[in-house]
């Protein structure tokens, strides 16, 4: 990016995105009268939509939820909480709807300034989702803010290692890779599945939790079906 690009480019928040997921969230709250379930899920529907129209594949969102909660149940994770992993491993990363599309859709590599508001969008999905006050969303939020940690302390926006991170961010991490290198984008070719387990074993003790690998391996053929499916 040059210095005379328009500075509007870089906006960490779209404001036309910003307002219209604020209104449907404050219109929802003001009729609803349904019990907090249901609110919760009409949250979380409200959410899915919003980065789908932004532009989030939706079979990517569902690999990556069903991923995450195979992880978490191998790791012997309570039942009830593999199912809130994985309705919030769908809209963890809402923060990129208030990210410029120019951005966000960007092929070619992001210059250091467009990198910089890339990285907000950890912070701007915790506080959106933190914001709501449920089970789920407050989750969502805890991922959003550390999915790109990284075990070793390398990754952002904190710079947080090892069992400093969250369990469900552990696991998040590694399922949004693979649900990455598995889609095919314009400037590359999605990853043949030998390759991504190569990758995320190589990532294993850097990038990803040991332990999250380990069952990430394990349960490579039920997860090679959800990546395969629909295909």
């Amino acid at each position: 990016m040059t210095q005379s690009m328009d500075t509007k480019k870089l906006e960490i928040f779209k404001m036309e995105h910003k307002k219209s997921l604020e209104m449907k969230l404050a219109k929802l709250r003001d009729t609803i009268s349904e019990d907090d379930a249901s609110l919760e899920q009409e949250m979380i529907n409200i959410f899915r939509v919003s980065l789908l129209s932004h532009g989030k594949d939706k079979r990517q969102m569902r690999q990556i939820a069903q991923i995450s909660k195979v992880l978490g149940e191998s790791l012997g994770l309570d039942a009830a909480y593999c199912d809130r992993l994985e309705q919030a491993a769908q809209i963890y990363d809402i923060g990129n709807v208030m990210i410029c599309k120019e951005i966000y859709e960007k092929d070619e590599n992001l210059s250091f300034e467009e990198f910089k508001v890339v990285k907000n969008h950890t912070f701007i999905g915790y506080y959106v989702l933190k914001a709501q006050g449920f089970p789920t969303t407050d989750l969502a939020a805890i991922i959003s803010e550390e999915h790109h940690e990284w075990w070793n302390g390398g990754g952002y926006p904190a710079q947080k290692k090892a069992l400093d991170i969250n369990i469900a961010s552990r696991i998040v991490a590694v399922a949004d890779t693979v649900g990455a290198l598995f889609r095919k984008r314009a400037d590359r070719t999605a990853w043949e599945y030998k390759k991504i387990l190569e990758y995320v074993e190589t990532r294993s003790g850097i990038q990803f939790d040991p332990e999250v690998v380990a069952v990430f391996l394990i349960n490579q053929e039920k997860i090679d079906e959800i990546l395969h499916a629909g295909l």
